[in-house]
């Protein structure tokens, strides 16, 4: 039986709250599976139609009895423990979107004040396998603000989750969105996405599924994170800056720097990455005294300028590597200087 069969089959099937009971224990007990960009393996058909099951049921039914995607949880590095810190972050969006034969399938959100996943599968017409390591969406995205203020800069790319069928024409995509405009608050804005077209990493020739597929999100108004303003003096790299703000959510970390004794201008930002001293030099404390470092590979560079010769301030953007409570964080640590939360 094709995967496509049994998932229709699956779709039917109405476990009782006992065995959504069971399910979700059993799902919150495995050991979570790394859902980052990677290498497919080919699997005989029959294996591959066993772990299909197993994922539609599981997925199925951690979404009926918690209303959060497993697959979000995962990907984020969280277990059951941290469902309800996630689920803060996220909104359930369930819009199906069907051109040319191809379907977009747009799931889930997670949303904090400077960053957005979307959580989507997509489907090619029959006879379309989509084998490759990588694809991206054509077209792209825009957010407004519930005042009407646009979104004037962003940053955004495209993940491919784990597939337990992939020599078939159904992928499961990550598409996130990361603000680079310095005043601009995602949290309530409508999102707009509007893509065009699946390619694989050559978007230049490879059109592997044409179609347009659009729609509006609502993001999610409240604030899952904690935003400070330490206005403390940093030294980095030999500059002599203002930490002018901190903002933790639960799946981000992000800082501004603000001119001091010294502008931001002449700041060389190789001393902000690249350093093999890294984890030591940049990590979160809980309340409990246990370190949580900052991924240095999530880095984000942002930069905002007054004019064309002057820049005044910068935001510096990371995804976690863990799920965190950010009422749980003591104090940060950036490079080797520590700032206490109070």
């Amino acid at each position: 039986m094709a995967y496509n069969e049994l998932k229709r089959v699956l779709d039917q099937v109405k476990p009782s709250r006992e065995q959504e009971a069971a399910m979700l224990n059993r799902l919150l007990t495995d050991e979570r599976t790394e859902h980052r960009m990677k290498k497919r393996t080919h699997t005989p058909r029959l294996a591959a139609a066993a772990a299909a099951v197993a994922l539609v049921l599981t997925t199925g039914a951690f979404a009926a009895v918690t209303g959060l995607d497993r697959r979000l949880l995962d990907y984020f590095g969280g277990d059951g423990a941290q469902e309800e810190l996630l689920s803060a972050t996220a909104m359930v969006v369930d819009k199906e979107l069907t051109d040319e034969g191809a379907t977009l399938h747009v799931r889930q959100v997670v949303a904090d004040r400077y960053s957005v996943v979307v959580l989507m599968d997509f489907t090619a017409p029959e006879g379309v396998a989509l084998t490759e390591d990588y694809y991206v969406l054509g077209g792209g995205v825009k957010a407004t603000a519930p005042d009407g203020r646009k979104m004037s800069g962003w940053g955004s790319g495209f993940a491919l989750l784990a597939d337990e069928a992939p020599e078939d024409n159904r992928i499961t995509l990550l598409f996130t969105v990361h603000t680079l405009d310095d005043s601009f608050n995602l949290l309530g804005a409508r999102l707009s996405l509007d893509f065009e077209g699946l390619y694989d990493d050559n978007m230049e020739k490879n059109l592997l599924a044409a179609g347009r597929w659009r729609c509006n999100v609502t993001l999610p108004t409240e604030d899952p994170g904690r935003y400070v303003t330490p206005n403390a003096p940093m030294e980095v790299g030999g500059n002599r800056v203002t930490l002018t703000s901190l903002y933790i959510s639960p799946i981000s970390f992000a800082w501004e720097l603000g001119e001091g004794e010294d502008d931001l201008q002449s700041m060389d930002t190789t001393a902000l990455h690249g350093r093999e001293d890294w984890p030591e030099q940049v990590f979160l404390t809980t309340r409990g005294g246990e370190a949580i470092p900052v991924g240095e590979r999530n880095f984000l560079l942002t930069q905002y300028k007054t004019d064309v010769r002057e820049q005044d301030h910068g935001r510096y953007c990371f995804r976690l590597d863990s799920i965190i409570d950010p009422a749980e964080v003591a104090a940060v640590t950036l490079f080797g200087q520590t700032v206490s939360l109070g």
